[in-house]
């Protein structure tokens, strides 16, 4: 059973609620129309964790995110099936440009071959969901960078994480714990789902918080702003 887009958005949407009530809601700033990047592609993650489904977690997350702060975003199957094509490239790995001894291509290739003004970069650093009993934690850490692809310039870049952790005193609770953690396991794998919700949406709100204002106005605000006429 495959999770639809419609059904991640309202997970993540509900997750965001959860956690603007939680911190507080962080007013953003308003499109920037000064800013030259306007199409943005999010490029495959590179995964330094064991976990061969996190990655895609994350870049869903993310693609679905930096729409929120007013770029245009070009959907990751298109992005993927491009750079397979005419890059031969499959792996986050093959874009690391900062790492000369694997020689990836620049920036500015991979926007012109992608026809995008802005790529994002991003990295997954820890995605750990340790329950043993007594002692539970549940982690992600990623960074991601905004790089202009016309200067090549990073524009942005954050590193985030976020985590959370239990203590169980009693061998009761260590059991109850291992137990919930094998029934949840069974569950995420029947229907293919981030078994760390919370912790994945946390990154990308305070990713979102800081990540520059594109150009691009939704029809909704332009209304809002365009004076009337009576």
């Amino acid at each position: 059973m495959k999770i639809s887009k419609g059904q991640r958005m309202l997970v993540f949407g509900v997750v965001f609620v959860v956690l603007a009530l939680a911190v507080g809601c962080v007013r953003l700033p308003p499109p920037d129309a000064s800013n030259p990047i306007v199409k943005v592609a999010v490029l495959p993650i590179q995964n330094y964790t064991p976990d061969m489904d996190a990655p895609g977690w994350i870049r869903s997350g993310v693609s679905e995110m930096v729409p929120t702060r007013y770029y245009t975003v070009i959907p990751n199957d298109q992005v993927d099936q491009i750079l397979r094509e005419k890059m031969g490239v499959t792996l986050g790995g093959q874009l690391d440009y900062r790492n000369l001894a694997i020689g990836a291509p620049l920036p500015g290739v991979v926007g012109k071959t992608l026809e995008v003004d802005g790529l994002m970069y991003c990295n997954l650093e820890d995605f750990q969901n340790l329950i043993t009993g007594f002692y539970n934690r549940r982690k992600v850490k990623a960074k991601c960078s905004l790089v202009n692809v016309k200067t090549s310039e990073v524009v942005w870049e954050k590193d985030e994480e976020v985590s959370n952790s239990e203590l169980n005193l009693s061998l009761a609770g260590a059991i109850d714990a291992v137990k919930q953690k094998i029934v949840v396991a069974l569950v995420n794998s029947a229907l293919r789902s981030n078994p760390l919700p919370i912790e994945t949406a946390g990154v990308i709100q305070q990713m979102k918080n800081t990540l520059p204002s594109g150009p691009v106005m939704d029809a909704a605000e332009q209304a809002e702003q365009t004076p009337k006429k009576f």
